[in-house]
């Protein structure tokens, strides 16, 4: 076990260290030592990179050596005989999933960012917390870096003009790689899925930011009778593949601007991973669009991660990207009570994605 002084020290040096990720991620490393299935020196990774033709910059040697230094040192690969690398398990666990090095390449870098620039932030409000939606550490950082236009728009808005929304729709579609399957999820919180889909029923659930619709297919494959018309997936811009999807209706909303929620009655509205995204003035306004839609039959789903020292880190990750945050069973239930809701089941499990389900008052 680590001495106290131990684990102070490699907690705080790690923000550099994590500064070398998009370099790694840049360069394609983790996929050359995958492929190479053998140690390989500094040199001999720089040389394949620089002769791949994949890149207008060149990789020098001496990055390559301290780059591939220090993702070993995070664990992200091997170190063998001080001057050789090699894949790894976590090294093969980021190839198989992509979505991971491309989460990594965001939270090292626009997360980064933000979270170097919590304190000046704070500094320059005297300490004026919580953070207001475009006007947080992010925002901060570029108004430092005389980058204007990133200074007074959305974090989201920022990827889109720099090119980078698609990566995060990637990250979002897979994540870290650890999800289960919605619906088995679900059902193993202790939710009973099934009395809601039923054919009968013909349940419609709206997917609220749901990217791709990754979610609404794990539905469709667990309940095969459900038809286009009940699986509505809303973006702020739909991808290609699912505007042409003979399995859900895709159609464009968003949730931030001032349009009513245009679907009435579902029996499900859900947002997974959306609402940690935003302030709790910014998530009371949504909630109050879909409210002005809902039946006594419709509820509103969230699932996102606990809040337990597990996910602390996330936690930070929220505030300094958006000024969201992950919440406990209390914020949730003080949030639907002052947009006339009740929460009527919640599970947050230690690991994993939980559920909140809210309500109409009976």
């Amino acid at each position: 076990m680590a001495s106290p002084g131990e684990h102070v020290s490699r907690t705080v040096t790690a923000a550099a260290a994590l500064g070398f990720v998009p370099i790694a991620v840049h360069f394609g490393l983790f996929l050359i030592l995958v492929e190479l299935e053998e140690a390989a020196t500094p040199a001999e990774v720089s040389m394949k990179v620089n002769n791949s033709g994949n890149y207008r910059e060149l990789l020098d040697r001496r990055l390559a050596e301290d780059t591939l230094f220090i993702m070993a040192g995070l664990g992200f690969l091997d170190m063998i005989d001080n001057n050789k690398f090699q894949a790894n398990d976590v090294t093969h666990f980021m190839v198989k999933h992509p979505s991971s090095i491309h989460g990594a390449m965001h939270f090292t870098n626009e997360a980064l960012l933000a979270a170097a620039f919590i304190y000046p932030k704070l500094l320059s409000t005297d300490f004026t917390y919580p953070f207001v939606e475009n006007a947080g550490p992010f925002q901060h950082a570029h108004s430092e870096m005389k980058n204007n236009k990133f200074a007074n728009q959305h974090f989201f808005a920022t990827l889109q003009d720099t090119g980078k929304m698609e990566s995060f729709d990637t990250f979002m579609e897979g994540k870290f790689g650890f999800s289960t399957k919605m619906p088995d999820r679900v059902k193993r919180l202790g939710y009973d899925l099934d009395s809601i889909f039923r054919e009968e029923r013909k349940p419609v659930i709206v997917d609220v930011g749901g990217g791709k619709g990754q979610i609404l297919m794990e539905l469709k494959e667990a309940y095969p009778f459900l038809a286009k018309d009940n699986l509505i997936l809303q973006e702020f811009s739909i991808d290609d593949k699912a505007k042409d999807s003979q399995d859900l209706t895709a159609m464009e909303w968003d949730f931030k601007s001032s349009s009513p929620q245009p679907i009435c009655a579902a029996v499900i509205y859900n947002f997974l991973h959306i609402l940690h995204n935003l302030s709790d003035i910014e998530v009371l306004k949504v909630l109050k669009k879909i409210v002005a839609v809902m039946d006594n039959e419709s509820r509103i789903w969230v699932q996102e991660y606990s809040k337990n020292l597990r996910y602390a880190q996330m936690h930070a990750s929220m505030i300094a990207m958006y000024g969201g945050r992950e919440r406990s069973s209390a914020e949730w239930r003080d949030i639907a009570g002052l947009v006339g809701l009740e929460v009527t089941f919640e599970r947050y499990p230690e690991k994993g994605e939980g559920l909140v389900e809210m309500r109409l008052p009976e």
